[in-house]
């Protein structure tokens, strides 16, 4: 054990000597006037609230988000993964994975010499990116690699980057690479055949105004204006079926039609870059766009996978993006459980149950044969809930309790799906469930499967 503790304690100092010397050489090129930058920015290195990094032609990384090479995406990230796509195509649902690379990742080139101190290597970084969609098409899951065209055509005719300079989301650029790559990716799935394309051009718009907090705590550090958060816009207008020669089309559609749910980030939420209108004009396909900004790597999915409406009116495609930085493995496997319970949808009749309190429902489970696989859906009838408990006895006399909790940025389906994973087979003897909102006659309790009956 003593090597691996000497190890240990030398790899600690040598990281603590990297970031030492990085904060040093940077202190030691922005001595006398502000040289080494183009905006006389001081001590980015070290702002409390967001590091960053000034590189090439105005550019500006976050040193944590941005240059950093270790993304946690792991095995069990991968089979979670693939077992929703199981879930969802199951139910005629194709799930599209689309991995966000970051900025440095895209525009490696502008990244400044002295980021390698934080250990950044763009060789390194291009690999990770690709070793993550590698590992996601092997598995049965259609990921898309939208870094490599992002790389190799990095600026449009007005000179605009595929990331704003001073903030670290795309730009409208960006946004259309990205979408034709995942375009072309879709088009070429066995589920596009039977679809019948339809028609959207893109139409330059005023861009919206763009509040950057990114940009805002630059500003403070520097000391001529940093390049604002403002782009050529468009929007997508629908015109006709590519299918057909003559005749407006009917642009509410018909009820067969196919159509892509969004969902994502704030990458896929914000107007100025419109993603969601770059998709419909490369695939051809209407978009419903369930992105939340601010809502982290769960929030739009779990809004929109557990609410009535998808399960009511479910996708042709489901295209989920999210920041390859984001590690979809924080939370256990409590989010995903939810995420494949509801994609695959295949739950019980409501259980016997009966209310125990205003807000508060409770059920036998004595006779009911549950398994570590099973999830227990509790659905309060409405949209009014954002907080289910859930308090479990087990036939040991062991009481255990668990909640979950929508937070304010996400949607409030009124349900949620609980795991029984770590629960022995047989284990459980009662249930009961109190929600934040009054029950009544249409909050039921039903089992939920994860397993598709298929071998990953």
């Amino acid at each position: 054990m003593t090597p691996v503790r000497k190890t240990s304690m030398f790899a600690g100092t040598a990281l603590a000597a990297i970031i030492v010397a990085a904060g040093n050489q940077a202190r030691a090129e922005t001595t006398g006037g502000n040289a080494a930058s183009g905006y006389g920015c001081n001590s980015l290195e070290e702002i409390a609230e967001l590091q960053m990094i000034e590189g090439k032609d105005g550019m500006f990384f976050r040193i944590l988000a941005d240059l950093r090479l270790q993304h946690a995406f792991t095995k069990q990230t991968v089979d979670h993964l693939a077992a929703m796509a199981k879930a969802l195509e199951k139910n005629g649902t194709t799930l599209i994975y689309v991995p966000l690379p970051t900025k440095s990742q895209v525009l490696p080139e502008l990244v400044p010499a002295r980021a390698s101190l934080y250990g950044f290597d763009a060789d390194i970084a291009t690999e990770i990116y690709d070793d993550v969609v590698r590992r996601l098409n092997e598995k049965g899951v259609a990921a898309v690699d939208i870094a490599t065209p992002m790389r190799k055509n990095n600026r449009n005719g007005f000179g605009e980057y595929s990331f704003f300079e001073a903030d670290f989301h795309w730009t409208a650029h960006g946004a259309d690479v990205a979408a034709k790559a995942i375009g072309d990716t879709l088009k070429a799935l066995p589920a596009y055949a039977d679809v019948t394309p339809a028609q959207f051009e893109m139409k330059e718009v005023p861009p919206p105004e763009e509040f950057s907090s990114m940009r805002e705590l630059l500003q403070k550090h520097c000391v001529t204006h940093v390049p604002t958060v403002t782009a050529h816009t468009y929007e997508a207008v629908r015109t006709q079926d590519a299918s057909a020669e003559t005749g407006p089309m009917d642009i509410f559609g018909s009820g067969d039609e196919a159509t892509i749910a969004l969902i994502g980030t704030s990458y896929s939420d914000k107007p100025i870059s419109n993603f969601w209108g770059y998709l419909e004009h490369w695939t051809g396909i209407p978009v419903e766009n369930y992105s939340i900004s601010g809502g982290n790597q769960f929030g739009s999915i779990l809004s929109y996978i557990t609410s009535r409406e998808f399960q009511e009116r479910r996708p042709r495609f489901l295209i989920w993006e999210n920041p390859i930085y984001n590690n979809l493995g924080q939370y256990g496997g409590a989010p995903w459980a939810e995420i494949v319970a509801a994609s695959l949808g295949e739950c019980s009749p409501a259980i016997p149950a009966e209310t125990s309190g205003e807000n508060a429902i409770a059920a036998d489970l004595s006779d009911t044969k549950l398994g570590q696989d099973d999830v227990i859906l509790a659905d309060i009838g409405s949209d009014s809930s954002r907080k289910a408990t859930f308090t479990l006895t087990g036939t040991d006399g062991i009481v255990r309790t668990r909640s979950i909790e929508r937070g304010d940025r996400l949607r409030s389906t009124g349900r949620y799906f609980f795991s029984l994973g770590g629960f022995p087979d047989g284990a459980l003897d009662k249930i009961s469930v109190s929600f934040d909102a009054p029950v009544g006659e249409t909050t039921t309790l039903s089992i939920c499967k994860t397993k598709t009956g298929e071998q990953s």
